[in-house]
């Protein structure tokens, strides 16, 4: 006879739902209070599987997977009134190989910023950028590192002839080259330099920080008084009484072969490259779209098609001028009026030379290297190279693809990966969709690009904000982001839906357009209930930033420091990781094969009773992970790299 003080009034079971492969075992914990609420120690529980064939259960609540089926476990116990229970809804799959074998389907080349770019007009041409980056590509042939023996960050490059080639950067670094080895060379200082340029071997000139500017004459560099403490970003000339710089705070110069003077300036604006056809024609860009040209009298601002932020200018002739910047901005001036191109790709542009054959070559962020051939409008660009990190992946039918910054979108045809030609967006971070008719990413500033199994569109941005995810299911769209943002769309239109919540939403994932869950910053987990969405309770306050399920009583949520949970149905509850990495992406073949990526080359496998580390051939961040439809799994991220993984 149970003790009346004894007697439960509630009994729980955690977790509520359990997945395993046959062979493995879980111990559900047993919540028993009395009617004044109180925790019962040990209470007298009755346990049984009502398909032993599949699962069986023993005296303390271990439950063993047998054989793949369903099964209910129930605990019993005596009650104020009769007797209570509990259920323990018990699925056992079969056993599942692991990821074992992962090839390098896109291995991406170099994430360089590029910041200089120079042809040699004999068929080479030589990027410069980031931590002693240098690219360089012959005869339009595979682009192939230069190895330079610096972490100096490269930031201008220009020669007098192909095997005489200058390169300098941060520190006071100025390099020296015949095209095959360079060697360090002391020009005086340890500021930044930011710009080389000549008119010969004999006349070269260094220009940076705190305004700097240094000539060199064939025997030695002899330092410049240039009259201004602003950074000076670029110069250039006709001759050598006429050489012109532009730098920060609305600072342009000349050179008339004694002195530097400063020319009056339309505004304040920071310069950040110049270049012209003569002494007469000169063009310097800057911040905001802004581009001032000079007559050989006065500086004057110039009409332009929109407000990117410019950072170099080269041109072929007074009427064929192009300026690059922010966001793929490349803009052509046909001797009246500037004009924006389309160049297939929105990452930032920081430079640009013209080839030996006249086409001109654009570089920039994230390796990126494009070739524009033509005139104007009538030009075709060709992206080189270019490896973005990919941040989203999602296919269906015979299309599967990848997004990332500057709007990049990636399409696996085959076994290969192509960059696709999309309208221009800012950087994507999410990609889902109800079948490979009917796919969207989303991005940075409200961007929403939609696939309709032939080409992409822009829709209106229904904000301004950063989208970060989305889920597609039943026909809907849901895209999570910035300030609790929500937006839902099922057909062509986007409505924003109230998330109670500020927080940063970085994920979200559904099992029915009913049940959708969205998870984000401080431990922020919202369910959707098909009426409103509402806060869940969870054990964390860490970041949130991926959200994955095979229903909607299994769900995962993985996050900063490794963190890791489930929801079974009733309750969140923290799952033990053998990792403190960051935990970006979830995705898996069913509830006992889910993996999650990180960090650092961080694979883990749940197997249904406990998470495990994988081997990976990598070392870089995995942002994201899918099925590739036919088998497999796709794992996308930095340096624009695409694993392939197979059992």
């Amino acid at each position: 006879m149970v003790p009346p003080a004894a007697r439960v009034a509630s009994l729980t079971v955690s977790p509520a739902s359990v997945n395993l492969q046959a062979g493995q075992q879980v111990t559900v914990e047993i919540d028993a209070r009395d009617s004044t609420g109180m925790l019962i120690a040990r209470p007298p529980i009755t346990w049984r599987s009502d398909a032993p064939a599949v699962a069986t259960v023993d005296s303390v609540g271990t439950i063993r997977g047998v054989a793949p089926g369903a099964a209910r476990v129930t605990a019993s116990a005596a009650g104020l009134t009769g007797p209570i229970s509990a259920l323990v809804q018990v699925t056992i799959a079969g056993n599942t190989p692991d990821i074992q074998q992962w090839r390098a389907a896109r291995p991406g080349l170099s994430d360089v910023t590029f910041l200089g770019v120079w042809d040699d007009g004999a068929g080479s041409t030589y990027a410069v950028g980031q931590n002693g980056g240098l690219l360089r590509s012959r005869n339009d042939g595979p682009w192939e590192a230069v190895a330079l023996n610096t972490t100096e960050t490269l930031v201008g490059m220009w020669g007098a002839s192909p095997t005489d080639l200058w390169i300098v950067g941060t520190g006071g670094l100025v390099l020296r080259g015949d095209g095959v080895a360079f060697r360090r060379v002391e020009a005086g200082t340890t500021s930044t330099l930011l710009e080389v340029w000549g008119l010969s071997a004999n006349e070269v000139y260094l220009t940076g920080d705190r305004g700097t500017i240094i000539r060199w004459d064939g025997t030695r560099f002899e330092a410049m008084a240039s009259g201004v403490t602003d950074e000076i970003w670029g110069i250039w000339g006709a001759n050598s009484a006429a050489i012109f710089a532009a730098g920060n705070n609305g600072a342009l110069l000349r050179f008339d072969g004694v002195s530097w003077r400063r020319l009056t300036s339309p505004d304040g604006t920071p310069y950040f490259d110049i270049w012209g056809t003569s002494a007469g024609n000169v063009f310097a860009v800057g911040i905001t779209g802004t581009i001032v040209r000079y007559d050989g009298i006065q500086w004057t601002r110039m009409q332009t098609p929109g407000t990117a932020n410019l950072f170099a200018i080269r041109g072929r002739a007074f009427n064929d001028v192009y300026a690059v910047g922010n966001g793929g901005a490349t803009w052509h001036f046909d001797g009246f009026t500037w004009r924006a191109l389309s160049i297939g790709n929105g990452q930032n542009l920081r430079a640009l030379t013209q080839r030996g054959d006249g086409a001109m070559r654009l570089a920039g962020w994230y390796g990126t290297v494009v070739t524009l051939r033509g005139v104007g409008a009538a030009a075709t660009a060709t992206i080189d190279a270019t490896d973005p990190p990919l941040l989203s992946t999602y296919g269906a039918g015979d299309a599967m693809f990848a997004v990332g910054f500057g709007g990049s979108i990636f399409r696996r045809t085959g076994s290969a990966w192509a960059l696709q030609a999309v309208p221009a967006a800012n950087d994507l971070y999410g990609i889902s969709g109800n079948g490979p008719t009917d796919i969207v990413a989303v991005g940075d500033t409200g961007s929403i690009l939609r696939y309709d199994g032939a080409t992409w569109r822009r829709d209106p941005p229904p904000t301004s904000v950063v989208l970060r995810g989305v889920w597609s299911g039943g026909g809907q769209h849901v895209i999570v982001g910035e300030r609790g943002t929500i937006l839902r769309s099922n057909g062509p239109a986007w409505s924003p839906q109230a998330s109670g919540t500020q927080r940063f939403l970085r994920a979200v994932w559904g099992s029915d357009p009913g049940n959708v869950f969205a998870v984000g910053d401080s431990g922020t987990v919202l369910r959707f209930d098909g009426g409103r969405w509402a806060p869940m309770a969870v054990p964390t306050r860490s970041r949130l930033r991926a959200i994955w399920g095979t229903s909607a009583a299994d769900v995962f949520a993985v996050g900063d420091t490794g963190t890791t949970l489930r929801y079974d149905g009733a309750t969140w509850r923290a799952v033990s990781a053998p990792t403190t990495r960051d935990l970006r992406a979830l995705w898996g073949r069913g509830p006992t094969e889910v993996y999650a990526v990180g960090d650092s080359g961080t694979v883990l496998r749940y197997d249904g009773s406990s998470w495990r580390p994988l081997t990976a051939p990598w070392r870089s961040i995995i942002y994201a992970l899918f099925g590739i439809p036919g088998g497999g799994v796709a794992a996308v991220g930095d340096g624009g790299r695409i694993f392939e993984g197979t059992p």
